[in-house]
């Protein structure tokens, strides 16, 4: 009934209205964005971290095996 006796809104105030409602759309979306780049990049980071770690474990491990004439090295223990 409160909707029926209020003045009806100016043509530039529901301009005004919607540009700020698409505004603070494009603004969650730009945010949004930003927090998967942020998120792709630390996991990239941690591919490359792991990436390094497997290269580390090849290597040693071809090295052990240049160590004892080709031979499979056993683990101990």
């Amino acid at each position: 009934m409160a909707d029926l006796f209020q003045m009806p809104k100016s043509l530039r105030q529901k301009e005004e209205e919607e540009l700020a409602a698409y505004t603070a759309r494009w603004l969650e979306l730009a945010d949004a964005a930003l927090s998967a780049t942020d998120k792709a990049a630390k996991a990239l980071e941690l591919a490359r971290h792991e990436q390094e770690r497997i290269r580390r474990d090849i290597k040693r491990r071809l090295d052990n095996y240049a160590k004892a004439g080709g031979r499979r090295v056993k683990k101990v223990g």
